[in-house]
């Protein structure tokens, strides 16, 4: 019983903490079909299929979180996310996140 009351307990904090910090840098302007979006360049975490920028284009965000129009970027982040094959891997699907002050 106590062993599963810790392994719940450190299953909880470990969703809790966010991997990454990031800048979501702007709008991908781009039409294709493997285009279009939002950038975002995660710190420590380059795209291997985009060597000159580094950034991915942002596949999923939380519903709760918005990116106003009139927003200036960068806009510094913390997150939580996972590659999305889409693409070949060039979009990142975002499953938590949190504006950085």
């Amino acid at each position: 019983m106590l062993f599963l009351i810790f392994t719940i307990g450190f299953g909880c904090k470990k969703d809790m903490a966010l991997m990454d910090t990031a800048s979501i840098i702007g709008g991908d302007p781009r039409a294709g079909a493997c285009e279009g979006g939002t950038y975002i360049r995660i710190d420590g975490h380059p795209n291997p299929n985009d060597w000159a920028n580094g950034y991915f284009d942002i596949g999923s965000l939380p519903s709760s979180f918005r990116i106003d129009n009139s927003a200036h970027y960068p806009i510094n982040v913390k997150i939580n996310w996972a590659t999305n094959p889409k693409c070949g891997g060039n979009y990142v699907d975002i499953k938590r996140i949190e504006l950085v002050y």
